[in-house]
């Protein structure tokens, strides 16, 4: 697990409440919804708020986060703008959880 980093306990997540958490110097906004748990970066792309005080959205297939700011919305999974004023993607990262531990690293290709 080399390039995989720790940067929570699985215990401190509480369901749909986005957490802020560190990637080195990066930081990230880490959600658990449901069975799943999604990591992408926290900054907006637009003008940097921070995506962990903004609104989540889980619909059916469509989860997303809302800019605090300035209202850009972001896939969880993929990390695309689906509303402007934001245009660029965010960061995603692949989550692991082992023993209770929570492990991301940088998603290929995003």
């Amino acid at each position: 697990m080399a390039d995989w980093i720790e940067v929570a306990l699985e215990a401190n997540l509480i369901d749909r409440k986005p957490t802020r958490v560190m990637f080195g110097d990066e930081p990230v906004l880490l959600l658990e919804a449901s069975a799943d748990v999604f990591a992408i970066g926290n900054q907006c792309t637009h003008q940097g708020a921070g995506l962990d005080k903004g609104v989540v959205r889980i619909a059916g297939s469509v989860r997303t986060v809302t800019c605090p700011a300035h209202g850009s919305m972001f896939n969880l999974e993929t990390g695309k703008p689906m509303r402007p004023p934001a245009t660029k993607s965010v960061p995603v990262y692949d989550v692991r959880i082992e023993d209770g531990r929570v492990y991301i690293r940088p998603r290929a290709n995003s």
